[in-house]
């Protein structure tokens, strides 16, 4: 059985290989799923949205993939209600209150990336990729 930290050593691992292929080459590790598919994977596009975001592309992070700015927002505004509550000292209220959010939040992102995918292979399969490499 992996241990907690053989999983985290794993993790900076991968990590950090994607990080040397965005110094060498701007892209990152491969998307096996589109190399042994064709198509895109649920989560294509989102390393590149997550690095136009820091770069303060917003619109290119969202052609990339748009639950990263969803994600974003989401984790935003949870954070200005988290604070908020603390404030009041009325965690437990905030508590209960973000389990109903967080279903809500879960649907639509979900949805976000399904839709994603299937328009991005549908164009994909229709000869138009929407996922250049940066």
């Amino acid at each position: 059985m992996m241990k907690l930290v053989d999983l985290m050593n794993w993790m900076g691992l991968v990590g950090f290989t994607n990080w040397m292929g965005f110094v060498f080459d701007g892209q990152g590790l491969p998307c096996l799923f589109h190399l042994f598919t064709g198509f895109y994977c649920p989560g294509c596009g989102g390393t590149r949205a997550i690095l136009l975001l820091l770069k303060g592309d917003v619109a290119g992070s969202i052609k990339y993939h748009p639950f990263v700015l969803y994600a974003v927002l989401v984790l935003a505004a949870e954070l200005v209600m988290f604070l908020r509550s603390a404030a009041k000292n009325d965690l437990r209220e905030n508590a209960r209150k973000m389990e109903k959010r967080y279903r809500l939040w879960t649907s639509i992102g979900v949805g976000i990336v399904l839709v994603n995918w299937g328009v991005k292979n549908v164009c994909l399969a229709a000869g138009i990729d929407l996922l250049p490499p940066i």
